[in-house]
């Protein structure tokens, strides 16, 4: 049997390409951003009416709230790469791709019908799982047509950029009626999967994935990207919905604005996010992430204390750093296994960050839960949320300066290679 924990077979060019070449990469990449953007839509779209939505349709205690995001990160990063590896397993990317898309629309659909608690839970969570799979195999069809580090990126950007859709509009329609955005966000998810049968490379399709789950879990290049992708989705389900209710209940800050503080921070990190890929591959991506690790630090300590007219300034700030984290890690992962495996390396590194999202989630639900039955006021319960969220950063920073650079080293190493290695 052969290695393939110890080594990361690249059988694409270097991720340098230059002039002319790099600019034809990068619109080459623009379809399948597109399509990648769309995709994400119906799970962000929902993020700004959270409170609202729930509330209209299953008013309780703040438990629900959590509940409405956990579900469906649970679902996302327990079966999202199975999904994902199956497809590649029996080369079928691009028609599991359509109907996980379709199935992701579907399910938000649904749940905009306000059905039982236990119903839309279910619903939420089988939608995690279709979004998950979805995006990665996406992700993973770049091997057919983008080679450079900025292509790459370009797809990272467009996760971002769902974000950055997706909440505002959501925002906007949420005005009308809670639910309205789950069924512009269902729309928009199914007409992405019909687009995913029009722009999915056919070559893509050619080669079936020869590696297992738990060989691509136990690629050594895979690593790095794998633990601080998880950690920085972590401290981002443990600030999302807190911010929304801090800034409600403290701030006295209306759901639209905090929608446009979001908004400010998804655009930092989207035009960030192309650029720090490509410096990740010219200088050290452990240097690269960990300066963006410490840099995102200094936001989440900063939310509970900074004035409201600079909260803005503040989450553009972090939103830089978290590109300097993401934009490198998604290179990596995406040099890590044999081109016909990438997908399954997307869905692994995407199910870490979807499970720190749901780590981090339930971790700000239970924290604030416990500290506001011991008493303690709205104000101090977020702000050691927050705390948390930065704390988590820091151990990103100290594994990635202790162990990152053996495991980039082993990656170029085997990059630069024969593909097997008995």
């Amino acid at each position: 049997m052969q290695n393939h924990s110890a080594q990361a077979p690249l059988k694409d060019p270097p991720a340098g390409l230059h002039g002319g070449a790099a600019r034809r990469d990068l619109l080459a990449a623009v379809p399948l951003a597109l399509v990648v953007m769309g995709t994400m839509t119906p799970a962000t779209i929902v993020i700004p009416v959270i409170r609202s939505f729930v509330s209209s349709g299953w008013a309780g205690a703040d438990w629900v709230f959590h509940g409405f995001m956990a579900f469906n990160l649970l679902g996302a990063c327990v079966a999202g790469p199975l999904l994902a590896m199956r497809a590649e397993r029996v080369s079928q990317r691009r028609l599991f791709a359509a109907g996980l898309a379709g199935l992701d629309a579907a399910m938000i659909g649904l749940v905009a019908l306000k059905p039982p608690l236990a119903v839309m839970l279910t619903l939420r969570a089988v939608q995690g799982a279709a979004s998950v799979g979805a995006v990665s195999l996406l992700m993973g069809a770049a091997r057919g047509g983008v080679k450079s580090s900025a292509g790459t990126g370009l797809l990272g950007s467009a996760v971002v950029l769902a974000l950055l859709v997706g909440i505002p509009l959501g925002a906007i329609l949420g005005k009308v009626d809670p639910a309205l955005p789950l069924v512009v966000g269902a729309v928009m998810g199914g007409l992405s999967g019909l687009a995913a049968l029009w722009v999915f490379p056919k070559e893509t399709d050619a080669q079936a994935s020869r590696l297992t789950l738990a060989e691509v879990w136990s690629t050594q290049a895979l690593r790095l990207p794998t633990l601080v992708v998880g950690l920085e989705r972590f401290s981002v389900g443990l600030f999302t919905v807190t911010l929304q209710l801090f800034a409600f209940h403290v701030l006295q800050v209306s759901d639209g604005r905090v929608g446009q503080w979001f908004s400010v921070f998804l655009m930092s990190f989207a035009v960030a996010t192309v650029p720090f890929t490509r410096l990740g591959d010219k200088l050290s991506p452990t240097t690269v992430i960990s300066v963006g690790a410490l840099w995102y630090a200094g936001m989440f300590f900063g939310l509970g204390w900074a004035p409201v007219e600079l909260m803005p300034l503040l989450l553009a700030l972090g939103g830089v750093g978290s590109a300097a984290i993401y934009g490198p890690c998604l290179s990596l992962a995406s040099k890590a296994v044999p081109p016909e495996s990438r997908a399954s390396a997307m869905g692994v590194m995407n199910a870490a960050g979807t499970f720190g999202m749901f780590a981090g989630n339930v971790t700000a639900g239970l924290v604030s839960a416990a500290l506001l039955s011991a008493g303690v006021d709205r104000a101090q319960a977020s702000i050691a949320v927050f705390v948390i969220a930065g704390a988590s950063q820091l151990i990103s920073v100290a594994w990635t300066r202790s162990h990152g650079a053996a495991e980039v080293t082993v990656a170029r190493s085997a990059a630069s290679g024969p593909a097997d290695v008995p």
